[in-house]
């Protein structure tokens, strides 16, 4: 691994254990650097919100296409990694195409670390302005009302009808007339 010699990749990209962390285009052995106890990777989006997000891109378009998606599933302090090619090879994407992007998702980038010796890493984290807007991700829903709670009880509804008695004479000689 290029970078700092000795630093395993899982504590570069800031995973630990207990993360869930999701893979998107990820090359045949990056995943085996990330091995570790008690991590959780998965290369899908569906069950929100992700720890960390790694998405490796080629192309400017296959960024803008892909970062709606994963800013709305990720957890408010969680990271999103974007690897793209640090050699030639047909890549249109640099660290300052990556801020730029991400600065109109509002994210903002934090640290650049370089992956292997062919892919580069920015790390984007949602805006502190937006993260307590979006701290309903995380919270447990509130349990479900009983039902005694919804309704009023028996004696309130009692009361109700027979204060407005007006109607409820009414109501009974009508129904009796279409028997």
């Amino acid at each position: 691994m290029a970078g700092y010699p000795g630093t395993p990749l899982p504590k570069k990209l800031g995973i630990k254990p207990g993360h869930k962390v999701c893979l998107l285009n990820a090359p045949g052995s990056f995943e085996r650097h990330l091995e570790q106890d008690n991590v959780r990777i998965t290369h899908d989006l569906r069950l929100p919100p992700v720890d960390v997000v790694v998405l490796f891109v080629d192309r400017i378009a296959d960024l803008e296409r892909r970062v709606g998606d994963i800013v709305s599933r990720l957890h408010p302090e969680g990271g999103f990694w974007v690897a793209f090619r640090t050699s030639g090879r047909g890549s249109d994407i640099t660290e300052d195409v990556v801020c730029r992007i991400a600065l109109a998702a509002g994210m903002v980038h934090n640290k650049v670390c370089a992956i292997d010796a062919s892919w580069s890493g920015v790390r984007l984290v949602i805006r502190n302005d937006i993260r307590d807007a979006i701290a309903y991700r995380v919270l447990a829903p509130p349990p479900p009302l009983s039902r005694r709670v919804r309704r009023p009880a028996a004696a309130a509804r009692i009361a109700r009808l027979s204060t407005s008695g007006a109607g409820s004479t009414l109501r009974r000689a009508r129904a009796r007339s279409t028997k």
